[in-house]
């Protein structure tokens, strides 16, 4: 029975996790997919003065500040990125930093992922918006200054009059992490955070549709196994309900195909 572990943005990530199960001896699948994501936006453009009023525009008005007070004539890209992100999203730059580290630990290095991603999208819309005020933004360099007033878009929740509607429809590439749940039914996979846990459960659910084969060969008791309490599961301080009855012929079939157990009928044996 193959389960998707997690679905990753960045396929280094995906193989990160991945190598960490084979080593554990789990099977393992990564398959490429492409994700997608369709929404329908409304935005406002005028000058940061006529659009004070709404929250949304505030975040333009501290990014104005401080790219007037880094950026004087021409820069570097990477240090004009460098230098606003320590003022804009320091917390974010921190963990996007701490990446260069090798020693940091799996929920870490994943944080640091989501901040690396948090902090792309932030510079592709300040890049954005630093064109539309006529700043030229070059491979390696910027070079211009700021208008006193700057033209901004901004984003709002809900439609209002004047703003302009639009559809937004974003493809992106995506990893799948699938593990073969039969080939860790009698390994230890050592993983930190959820992964490991639902891993650890998935196999503890099979297992306990086998052990179940010693009170009932009928499929449908058999079925009652598919459902439990995990009182000592890794990660967690409370019990753990685990409910798998949909997947049970899934289970079953994995099984059979394995060579463990026998479906004949309305009965199920375990292979001599």
């Amino acid at each position: 029975m193959w389960l998707r572990v997690t679905t990753f943005p960045d396929k280094e990530m995906a193989m990160e996790l991945t190598s960490k199960l084979r080593n554990s001896g789990a099977r393992v699948e990564v398959r490429e997919i492409v994700e997608w994501d369709f929404e329908e936006r409304y935005f406002l453009r005028g000058n940061l003065s006529e659009l004070e009023e709404y929250e949304e525009a505030q975040d333009w008005k501290n990014y104005s500040e401080i790219i007037r007070e880094i950026l004087k004539g021409r820069m570097e890209v990477s240090e004009f990125e460098r230098e606003f992100l320590k003022r804009a999203s320091p917390e974010n730059y921190e963990k996007v930093v701490k990446l260069k580290d090798e020693s940091l630990g799996d929920e870490e290095f994943l944080d640091a992922m989501e901040a690396a991603f948090r902090v792309s999208l932030l510079m592709s819309s300040v890049y954005s918006f630093l064109k539309a005020n006529g700043i030229e933004v070059g491979e390696d360099y910027i070079e211009g200054e700021l208008p006193e007033d700057p033209t901004i878009i901004i984003e709002l929740d809900e439609e209002v009059e004047g703003c302009e509607k639009g559809y937004f429809l974003q493809l992106t590439p995506a990893w799948d992490v699938n593990v073969d749940i039969l080939s860790v039914l009698t390994k230890d996979v050592e993983l930190e955070g959820l992964d490991g846990v639902v891993i650890d459960a998935a196999a503890r659910i099979v297992m306990n549709v086998i052990a179940g084969l010693e009170d009932t060969n009928d499929i449908e008791k058999l079925r009652e196994y598919t459902s439990g309490i995990i009182e000592d599961a890794d990660n967690l301080d409370g019990e753990l309900y685990v409910d798998a009855e949909e997947v049970y012929e899934a289970i079953l079939k994995s099984l059979e195909k394995a060579g463990i157990v026998r479906v004949s009928g309305r009965k199920v044996k375990l292979r001599k």
